[in-house]
């Protein structure tokens, strides 16, 4: 199979990612914000990736932009077989696009399962802690962080001892909790690492 010229090639990415022909030739600087993270996946297709990693990449978008490019990511996985790592600490977007969510913890994977299954019913006091968190968009209540130098300290920490990372913070928290770490325990097709589930 003949490879398809650069000028075909562009203009195929350019209709992937919905830009008509009057952005090419054109350099990124000229393009508004959602429109470069737009290129900026155009331009990880161009060498045809069987794998994307996705940093937060809708964060700085406004909702339209935001559904825009959720629903291309959507896309490629069904029509490319992309796989997507994406990562980000917004859940509603999470649910959105995952077929399998991996729910980390100061560097630990605490739960991992289908994505329902971990967001609508979590097993982890952490990811149960992350859902309750989700803020109601009636009652939020836009505040400065204020964290002191003891509790970043406080961190620190509690990254460094031994045994779960999340056991000085759990309200189910066990002896054993803070001196070894917990056992992935498999639930119903979702991997939970706690001692609350050990004899499950």
């Amino acid at each position: 199979m003949p490879r398809p010229e650069r000028g075909e090639l562009v203009d195929d990415l350019l209709q992937t990612i919905e830009f008509g022909p009057q952005h090419r030739g054109r350099y990124p600087n000229e393009h508004a914000g959602g429109q470069r993270q737009r290129i900026g996946i155009g331009r990880a297709l161009a060498v045809n990736p069987w794998l994307i990693v996705a940093d937060e990449p809708v964060s700085m978008l406004d909702a339209s932009l935001r559904v825009f490019v959720l629903n291309l990511f959507r896309k490629l996985k069904e029509e490319k077989q992309l796989y997507i790592i994406y990562i980000t600490h917004d859940l509603a977007t999470a649910y959105y696009i995952s077929d399998y969510i991996g729910v980390m913890l100061r560097g630990c994977l605490v739960e991992v399962g289908p994505a329902e299954k971990v967001l609508l019913n979590p097993l982890h006091p952490y990811t149960i802690l992350l859902k309750e968190s989700v803020p109601n968009p009636d009652e939020v209540e836009i505040k400065p962080e204020t964290k002191t130098k003891e509790e970043r300290i406080l961190e620190v920490e509690e990254f460094l001892k031994q045994g779960c990372k999340f056991a000085f913070r759990c309200p189910n928290a066990k002896d054993i909790c803070k001196k070894e770490i917990p056992p992935d325990v498999i639930i119903d097709s979702v991997a939970v690492k706690c001692w609350l589930y050990k004899n499950v």
